[in-house]
């Protein structure tokens, strides 16, 4: 048996057909519209938050703060 969860939003009627109508010009479910956005965002969200940390480490690595290794030095530590 597959379980699932439920999510209610309160909106205003306008906002209601707004929605409604913009899926039905894209021709998808408000359903599928607002499961792909949410999903969407996300992603953008995550996108955002490596690229942080990316600017982080490079700033760690830059100041001297953190090390790096060669690749044959990598390579040596895990042939060990």
């Amino acid at each position: 048996m597959s379980s699932k969860a439920r999510l209610t939003v309160d909106m205003s009627p306008e906002e209601h057909m707004y929605l409604k109508l913009a899926c039905a010009k894209l021709g998808v479910s408000m359903r599928e519209f607002v499961i792909h956005s949410t999903f969407e965002k996300i992603e953008d969200i995550e996108d955002e938050w490596l690229a942080e940390k990316a600017r982080e480490t490079l700033d760690k690595i830059e100041s001297g703060a953190a090390k790096t290794l060669s690749w044959n030095q990598m390579m040596k530590r895990l042939s060990k």
